[in-house]
């Protein structure tokens, strides 16, 4: 039983890791989209402090704002008037004030406020990025220390049992019961299974730095307070019309304004490049003679006539839809890939569930008894205890393996935060 749970988990990663590129399309296709299970109240309520007043959310919304203002900047005229005042005395005194405004002829402040909106549909898709992305790097340095603390507290178990094996070794050793190779073999076992231990100390050490690094050192808290991961992992598919769920994104909606906003850029600069005429008006009087004049200059623009500077915004124009094409095909792949991923994933786990769980603790108890009475040799006792423990460690990883599969699909599919449900501290 236990040789066929090792096969078995072993097999399961090898799919999982290489096979799903190779998954028919149909596969993924074939499967009806059902509305899933929001994530539960415990790990919400966990989550949510953390979220609310966490840096980075925070350096994200006053990017935001100030993006915002930016807006608002750009909505502004272009030229404010000018007044002049003149006074000077030679024979007479002449006394004169002017009023000039610069027109605004190609219409920058129009096309400074199209890019400033475009560039604000950015930031505001760029903000819901964000967010999903610290929902998910929460949600998985939880998960990964929960897990790996799991494994640590395993291979201590591991360590305790060989070290106990390797003294009864060498009891049975002393007595005469126990050849030199055997023993040799029991010390070789203990021996692997220190160092492995400490490996595997060090990793949950890391899990551990990074989850404080995110939830800071207000969140310390016991290993009993953590929230419950149990979840009911559902069958998820494509969307039936991939095309108009892709322009949905966050990513596209980002995608498509800068391109938006590329091209607005182009009637920027060839206003820039129009002539705007100036036009002063000034009044005063010269002795006791009044007087009044208008005066209209025009730039020439002959010696530039901006046109490199147009031609520069047509290129990134284009380049900016190319890149956007190329980013929609990465992005459809992305999803289809990652489904096809999780799918995998949410399959093994079902299959891992189904076939129930041995007791270890009454398994190991057995062999060690079988090993005593001299029914079991040090090598067959040696492999069943470890494939014994490397099935409880795999199960673990694949649990591991599967959350971030799920978190990874609910990201690329913009739903993590619909699924966690948080809220900023504004509400939003």
């Amino acid at each position: 039983m236990l040789f066929t749970y090792q096969r078995f988990i072993r097999n399961v990663f090898i799919i999982v890791g290489a096979v799903s590129a190779y998954l028919p399309y149909s596969y993924a296709q074939s499967i009806d989209t059902k509305k899933f299970q929001s994530a539960s109240s415990e790990l919400r309520q966990f989550i949510q402090p953390i979220f609310s007043a966490h840096p980075q959310l925070i350096a994200a919304e006053a990017e935001l704002e100030a993006v915002k203002s930016q807006y608002s900047a750009a909505t502004q005229a272009i030229y404010n008037p000018e007044l002049e005042l003149d006074t000077e005395k030679i024979a007479v005194r002449t006394s004169t004030i002017g009023l000039s405004q610069t027109i605004d002829w190609g219409d920058q402040q129009g096309a400074n406020t199209q890019i400033a909106r475009q560039q604000l549909i950015v930031a505001e898709a760029d903000f819901q990025q964000r967010r999903q992305q610290l929902i998910r790097e929460l949600l998985m340095a939880l998960i990964d220390y929960q897990d790996k603390t799991r494994l640590a507290e395993l291979s201590e178990q591991r360590l305790k049992i060989m070290q106990d094996f390797y003294a009864l070794a060498k009891r049975k050793h002393a007595a005469g019961d126990l050849n030199q190779v055997e023993l040799d073999l029991a010390q070789l076992a203990y021996s692997e299974s220190v160092l492995n231990n400490a490996n595997i100390m060090a990793e949950q050490v890391n899990a551990e730095q990074t989850y404080y690094a995110l939830y800071g050192q207000q969140s310390v808290t016991t290993k009993d307070s953590f929230p419950d991961l149990s979840y009911t992992f559902p069958r998820v598919s494509l969307p039936a019309d991939m095309n108009s769920f892709l322009l949905t994104l966050p990513q596209m909606r980002a995608l498509r304004a800068n391109v938006e906003a590329r091209k607005n850029t182009i009637s920027l600069r060839e206003g820039q490049s129009s002539a705007d005429p100036t036009i002063a008006l000034r009044g005063g009087k010269e002795d006791k003679e009044s007087l009044v004049g208008l005066t209209i200059s025009i730039p020439l623009n002959i010696r530039n006539n901006f046109r490199a500077e147009i031609e520069v915004a047509k290129k990134e124009y284009l380049q900016a839809e190319k890149l956007a094409q190329q980013t929609y095909r990465n992005l459809q792949g992305s999803i289809r890939s990652q489904t096809r991923h999780y799918q995998l994933t949410q399959h093994a786990w079902q299959l891992w569930q189904s076939t129930g769980q041995v007791s270890m603790n009454r398994q190991l108890k057995l062999l060690k008894r079988l090993w005593r009475t001299g029914d079991l040799s040090t090598t067959d006792y040696l492999v069943q205890v470890k494939q014994n423990l490397d099935t409880q460690s795999a199960g673990i990883e694949l649990h591991s393996t599967l959350w971030a599969s799920w978190l990874a699909w609910l990201d690329v599919t913009a739903q993590i935060e619909s699924w966690v449900q948080l809220k900023t501290q504004s509400g939003s």
